[in-house]
């Protein structure tokens, strides 16, 4: 009995020892029993159609502030109301599904240049340049025809937004106090400036910012020339008409300016040398009397005594008071010489 314990404790103990290492252990995985798959999330419902048809554009604005400012301000034609572009929340229109490729088909990328609630405030930037010339080819031509100065600078240099128009006084010390921008352009188109050109209707006053002298000349002188505007003369700048273009000639071989200044024609300067021939084309009758008087006078050229047109010397500057008796009664030289170009022909006033 005692043999039949030992023997059974000993088969108990090495059970044990079998179990405890694994020995009898599976390499299948169990098997597991299906659970039913737990959501995650809880899924949102499908937001509602709103109807936009009656909401304004200040109820927009609440939201989106930055958008509603800027179609306020610079919307041009896009201020239509925002339920027009967007009826329907979160609705972003093409630009095409109104406009067509304004610009060509080489840029159709309108966000490139427009934003869309402020379509007109477009900002350059140097990636742009190249595309300044597809919309305005004549001030890119203008450019390319006339090298200078402006020529050589970026559009963006002069035009940091579109449609924005520098002010020449910016760069360019005016030319007078009161001169303005639209002024500066009545004379220099913008994109060639050194090509100075004007409409006829340009007033006088702009002319006279750069011609001071010319312009002070015309407003003193008493000829027909000082109420003309410049331009009736000067229809193209640093252009000189021909006198007979508006005056019929009175001498053989003409040179007007040898006797009329251009600004001021009737206050005549004569310089020395100036040929009696000269005067004798409107002072014919006189010649023939000078001529024909057999004196001095008849010696002497016209400038002698008239050194400047319409001067008249007085008789005693060249002969004093040669008859000192008889001026007593006859005071005045012109009261015996009545004739100041035919001294000899004498007749006694009294």
């Amino acid at each position: 009995m005692i043999m039949m314990k030992k023997a059974l404790f000993g088969v108990i103990i090495v059970l044990f020892i079998i179990i405890g290492s694994g020995c009898l252990s599976t390499s299948q995985e169990p098997e597991l029993m299906p659970i039913e798959a737990t959501p995650t999330s809880t899924p949102v419902a499908a937001a509602p159609i709103i109807d936009y048809s009656n909401v304004s554009d200040e109820t927009c604005g609440k939201c989106h502030t930055t958008a509603f400012t800027s179609i306020s301000q610079e919307g041009g034609g896009h201020d239509k109301g925002c339920t027009y572009c967007h009826f329907q929340h979160g609705v972003k229109p093409k630009c095409t599904d109104c406009h067509e490729l304004v610009h060509g088909t080489q840029l159709r990328d309108c966000k490139e240049c427009h934003d869309e609630h402020a379509p007109m405030g477009i900002t350059f930037s140097l990636d742009l340049e190249s595309s300044c010339s597809l919309c305005h080819p004549l001030q890119i031509e203008e450019f390319s025809d006339h090298p200078g100065r402006h020529a050589d600078l970026k559009c963006s240099y002069c035009h940091q937004t579109h449609r924005q128009i520098e002010a020449c006084t910016n760069c360019h010390a005016p030319h007078g106090q009161a001169l303005t921008y639209t002024e500066c352009l009545n004379c220099h188109p913008a994109h060639f400036p050194q090509e100075i050109d004007y409409l006829d209707s340009v007033d006088t006053g702009n002319c006279a910012f750069c011609h001071e002298e010319v312009s002070t000349t015309l407003e003193q002188s008493r000829s027909i020339h000082s109420i003309l505007e410049c331009a009736y003369c000067h229809p193209v700048h640093a252009q000189i008409p021909d006198c007979m273009d508006c005056h019929t000639k009175h001498m053989a071989n003409i040179d007007c300016l040898a006797c009329h200044p251009a600004h001021d024609p009737l206050t005549m300067e004569f310089p020395e040398g100036t040929l009696r021939d000269n005067c004798t084309d409107c002072h014919k009758q006189v010649d023939d009397i000078l001529s024909g008087s057999n004196t001095i006078h008849n010696d002497l050229g016209c400038i002698y005594c008239h050194p400047e047109h319409r001067y008249l010397p007085t008789c005693e500057s060249c002969h004093g008071l040669p008859h000192k008796k008889i001026h007593e009664d006859y005071p005045e030289c012109a009261q015996c010489h009545i004739v100041s170009h035919d001294v000899k022909e004498i007749v006694f006033t009294k």
